[in-house]
């Protein structure tokens, strides 16, 4: 009879992995086809697992198998996001949960990644001291940033040179609307911001600018309800307002496009300024109310219908994954994968693919990097 291989891992990490997708060990034990008692002894250091157990945890736990070999950070157990009707990650369904842990994944790997190519990132992002407002923060974050009044035509990018690891992943079984996006600022990783990849482009970029908004402030990661009329949103959503559609770019815009103060803004209109400050219909609508650009009440009278229409932005090409990570991203594990630092397999689970296809990116890329 061969023995199993047995592997050396922190129980810690075990009962962090399983608490993060809220799982009881005995629904562990049952997924498995395990005794409840074996794993409860693997959890308190008793006994060890073997290598094929090993990978059935870090199946059902959506984890790296590396992530049981050393102590790492706790993830939050309270996190930043937009969300009406739950109110802490242990009443999200599993599924999104499973999202968050990939999340979490994604933002360590990257971080490891840097370091074992010494390409370490610099944190730039500067969190206030002081009573700001938001209009006050958003002007003074501008203007260290250097960009004026000019609408931003790449907020992702911005935030990545600036430090924040950015992941766009779709967030299922729960309206796309009320969970937008979360965000922690990780002791070892540094900010990091998740956007909900269901919503559109414009919707997606509101969501990252008020959730810079609360890693400016140094905001807990605590239940950030959007709908919720509580001081931390309000805040949030008004800086991200201003950060993204600055009152004289947002004026003189209106005027070229659309003309006379307080008129009644057609649709095509509408969407041309939406477009040119890449947000929704509802923020830029909601934006000219408070600048007297146009009527008070005319989002409300017309959101209804704005939703039924799709929102039309000029996109990169390219497969949907690589959107979701971000070209940072994939180059950098492309570069980790070419230099021998990262197997064929942590580059298929990075990206979300089978193996062949994996081995097919990176050989594109090799033939591409030789032209």
């Amino acid at each position: 009879m061969v023995e199993e291989e047995i592997v050396s891992v922190i129980p810690e990490q075990l009962i962090r992995a399983r608490e993060s997708l809220g799982l009881e060990p005995r629904e562990v034990a049952e997924a498995l086809h395990l005794d409840e008692k074996k794993l409860n002894e693997w959890e308190e250091g008793i006994s060890e697992p073997s290598v094929d157990n090993l990978w059935s945890l870090a199946d059902l736990y959506n984890r790296s198998t590396d992530y049981f070999l050393r102590p790492l950070t706790a993830l939050p157990e309270k996190l930043s996001f937009r969300l009406e009707r739950r109110k802490a990650v242990r009443d999200l369904p599993q599924t999104v949960r499973r999202i968050i842990v990939r999340f979490e994944e994604l933002c360590r790997g990257e971080y490891e990644l840097e370091e074992a190519l010494q390409e370490h990132r610099r944190i730039l992002i500067e969190r206030v001291d002081g009573d700001y407002s938001p209009e006050e923060l958003a002007t003074r974050e501008r203007r260290r940033l250097g960009i004026g009044e000019e609408p931003i035509q790449d907020l992702r990018k911005l935030l990545i040179r600036q430090g924040a690891r950015v992941f766009v992943l779709p967030i299922p079984e729960i309206p796309a609307l009320e969970l937008s996006g979360m965000s922690w600022w990780h002791d070892t990783y540094g900010p990091c911001i998740l956007i909900n990849g269901r919503n559109n482009r414009g919707r997606r970029s509101f969501t990252l600018a008020h959730e810079y908004g609360h890693l400016l402030r140094a905001d807990p990661p605590t239940v950030c309800a959007f709908m919720l009329d509580i001081p931390e949103e309000r805040f949030a959503h008004s800086f991200a307002a201003v950060f993204l559609m600055p009152a004289k770019s947002v004026r003189d815009s209106f005027i070229e496009i659309v003309g006379l103060h307080g008129v009644t803004i057609s649709d095509r209109d509408l969407g041309r300024l939406s477009n040119r400050f890449r947000v929704s219909l509802e923020a830029m609508g909601r934006r000219l109310e408070e600048l007297d650009l146009i009527p008070r009440g005319t989002t409300d009278s017309r959101i209804a219908e704005w939703e039924k229409k799709p929102t039309y932005y000029r996109g990169r090409k390219g497969p949907i994954w690589r959107h979701q990570l971000g070209e940072d991203f994939v180059s950098l594990a492309l570069e980790a994968y070419a230099s021998e630092h990262l197997s064929a397999g942590k580059l298929a689970q990075y990206f979300g693919l089978n193996l062949r296809d994996a081995l097919q990116v990176a050989r594109e890329s090799e033939a591409t990097s030789k032209k």
